[in-house]
């Protein structure tokens, strides 16, 4: 046996309250009733029973409050085997980390805001299956799909710029490590969540992005940035900025939000192109069209259930509760 909500039986220090108030209740309904004479001949002549009545009517009353309290307290005893079918979506989030996401035109830079983005999805899932891909020139699973959300998260928040060691940016790099982890029998239920600014230094994602669409994929692409663009920072290896990029002239590059190829990527599989604002809502965009999606069941599992037992000290502590209002209203003698 156990209790569901142990913290109410905190509240059974009521009980004891209640009977001393009886008890004192008592003694002074003796004290003045000894002034009138002897109690034992005036008892003869009360239907309360004079001596006894409070005593009693203390004791019922307590044991009423005991038992609703225990009822709070939720008490269960003995257990049986439930099965629940857990359904879900796989969702793989892939992250640019290409050296233009440093770029500061978006608070703080593009890719604590993408790291932000997948961490509010990531929190908001519930059932679905979650996965993390890395990009920049090449791309890589680094989290394979899960339902542990704590692990998922704590892959994102590690995330840095160094984390992938390959040059420039390939747009076609997470699509084809999407194609060749989810499973094809699986493909409606899946979705991938590009977070990059849009730029694309190798190759020309098409034919990919024709493969997604004939296996049913669905991407939903993020672009984050800004078009007037910004400086590509550069660090020392003690994390201190010690200029900006340049190109071969010796110009300082500006890295811009490149929206035309993402959206182009989404509207060809049947997803959607959001563009990050100041306020994080393309996230609950995306998280509304993963709620209608179909959904399978990814597992099943059993769960000890325990029964519950309220039902027995409520159903006496009523019996109790009418058995003190019965005995208040007629007068009824008790002895204690």
């Amino acid at each position: 046996m156990r209790f569901y909500e142990p913290q109410n039986l905190y509240y059974l220090v009521i009980v004891p309250v209640i009977y001393i108030i009886f008890l004192v209740s008592h003694m002074r309904r003796m004290k003045t009733l000894n002034r009138y004479g002897d109690t034992a001949v005036l008892e003869r002549f009360s239907r309360k029973g004079l001596r006894g009545n409070l005593k009693a009517q203390g004791i019922i009353a307590s044991a009423a409050v005991l038992l609703f309290l225990l009822t709070l307290a939720r008490p269960q005893a003995g257990t049986r085997l439930e099965q629940v079918s857990i359904t879900g979506s796989d969702m793989y989030i892939a992250i640019d980390l290409s050296q233009s996401m440093t770029t500061e035109d978006i608070e703080p830079n593009r890719l604590e805001r993408a790291k932000l983005d997948a961490l509010e999805i990531v929190s908001s899932l519930e059932g679905d299956r979650v996965g993390l891909i890395l990009f920049a020139g090449d791309a890589y699973v680094q989290c394979p799909l899960t339902h542990d959300y704590d692990a998922a998260s704590t892959f994102i928040k590690s995330l840095n710029s160094e984390v992938v060691g390959t040059s420039g940016t390939s747009l076609s790099a997470p699509l084809e490590t999407s194609l060749q982890t989810l499973k094809s029998e699986e493909d409606k239920y899946a979705l991938l969540v590009l977070l990059t600014d849009g730029e694309n230094t190798t190759g020309d994602p098409g034919k990919v992005i024709k493969e997604l669409k004939r296996r049913g994929i669905k991407v939903f692409s993020v672009g984050i940035g800004t078009k007037e663009g910004a400086p590509i920072p550069l660090y020392d290896e003690t994390g201190n900025r010690v200029g900006y990029k340049k190109d071969k002239t010796g110009k300082v590059v500006i890295s811009r939000l490149r929206d035309d190829i993402l959206q182009r990527i989404s509207q060809q599989t049947g997803g959607r192109y959001y563009e990050a604002g100041a306020r994080v809502i393309e996230t609950k965009k995306i998280l509304v069209e993963v709620a209608n999606m179909k959904k399978r069941d990814l597992e099943v599992k059993r769960f000890t259930v325990w029964e519950d037992r309220f039902q027995i000290p409520l159903g006496i502590g009523i019996l109790f509760l009418l058995f003190y209002i019965y005995t208040s209203v007629r007068g009824t003698k008790l002895e204690p």
